[in-house]
């Protein structure tokens, strides 16, 4: 993703690394997480402001900068494009292996509302039940509503202690999921959260782990696997 905003950024005439550039994004992505958990969109409408100001933040921690509507519009098509996407290798046999042994899956994602449309690009829409976007919802993790509003969504009675939230964020997703009943386990691709006990470094490694909470009598009648789908460069 950061090698995508470089190479926008350049030809605007301001280059920079796409180290420089991945270093802005996260400290940026930082500073709104912490300011603003949840739906940090403002709804729909506010999608675009949002945006807007988060790429000035990145730019103006870069040198200063402000973005022009032209590049900002670029930045805009790109991420709309079906080849900006690509998904994990590990998700769709993962998906596979769970809709086959009948457990509805379902999406819950802090993300701007264009993400139903992302996962219809990818080919991921059909696995699940119901999609839940912060954006759209006006409200997002960890906040225990949208956990609750997707559990009632799902087309065969369920309730929160029986279902199963996976997600790339300790706060967000596993004590978010948690607060609201859940069940919660870490997908830690990068391995950047070692304490966390209940943790994956890959989808691939869910259906044990639900075979093995089945055993314990445990196991869960839904899931909401997380994180299946990265920007390219």
């Amino acid at each position: 993703m950061a090698e995508v905003y470089a190479r926008v950024f350049a030809e605007e005439g301001a280059p920079f690394s796409a180290e420089a550039v991945a270093g802005a994004l996260e400290a940026t992505w930082l500073e709104v997480q912490n300011a603003k958990p949840g739906d940090r969109y403002g709804g729909v409408s506010g999608e675009q402001d949002f945006w807007r100001a988060f790429l000035n933040r990145v730019r103006g921690r870069l040198d200063g900068g402000t973005l022009s509507a032209g590049t900002f519009a670029r930045l805009v098509r790109h991420f709309q494009q079906p080849d900006a996407w690509t998904v994990y290798p590990d998700v769709v046999p993962t998906l596979e292996t769970l809709a086959a042994r009948g457990l509805p899956l379902a999406v819950v994602s802090n993300w701007d509302s264009n993400l139903p449309r992302v996962l219809e690009m990818t080919g991921l829409r059909r696995y699940f039940c119901t999609v839940s976007v912060s954006a759209i919802e006006e409200i997002g993790k960890p906040d225990a509503e949208i956990f609750r509003r997707t559990c009632s969504r799902i087309p065969i009675p369920i309730t929160a202690a029986e279902a199963l939230h996976v997600g790339d964020s300790p706060v967000d997703d596993v004590d978010g999921a948690r607060g609201a009943g859940l069940t919660a386990v870490l997908l830690d691709r990068d391995d950047r959260h070692p304490h966390v006990s209940d943790r994956i470094r890959s989808l691939a490694e869910l259906p044990a782990r639900i075979d093995a909470a089945s055993l314990a009598g445990t196991a869960p009648g839904a899931a909401t696997p997380g994180s299946a789908a990265r920007r390219n460069s």
